[in-house]
């Protein structure tokens, strides 16, 4: 792919409705699509987080996927993933990542940015 050709994502991310929980043991669908404009690359993925602890806890953790609102902690462990596969299969094309990546060294000056210590 030539370098000076700029691609853009749209990236739709769905978590449930349809999530089961069975005793200690929720299951959690989720699915991706990103589309590149131009059309280069279509991507899908589908999978289920499986998330183990207190039937109680899990019980309420399916109970607020399938009202449509997942808590936050399901989408950022599931968007940490799914957003990594994607830029893995990207570079494996030779496609600009979906999302910007930022280097280790750009991470440790924006930490600094701002803070004083005394």
């Amino acid at each position: 792919m030539p370098q000076q050709v700029q691609v853009a994502f749209n990236v739709n991310l769905v978590i449930g409705p349809n999530a089961v929980a069975r005793g200690d043991m929720v299951e959690v669908p989720f699915s991706l699509v990103a589309n590149s404009t131009p059309s280069v690359v279509n991507i899908s993925i589908r999978g289920a987080l499986m998330l183990q602890g207190d039937p109680k806890q899990v019980d309420e953790i399916a109970k607020s996927v399938n009202s449509g609102k997942p808590p936050q902690f399901i989408q950022l462990m599931i968007g940490q993933y799914v957003f990594f596969e994607v830029n893995l299969l990207l570079k494996e094309l030779g496609i600009p990542p979906a999302m910007p990546v930022v280097s280790q060294s750009q991470q440790q000056q924006k930490q600094g940015e701002g803070i004083m210590y005394a």
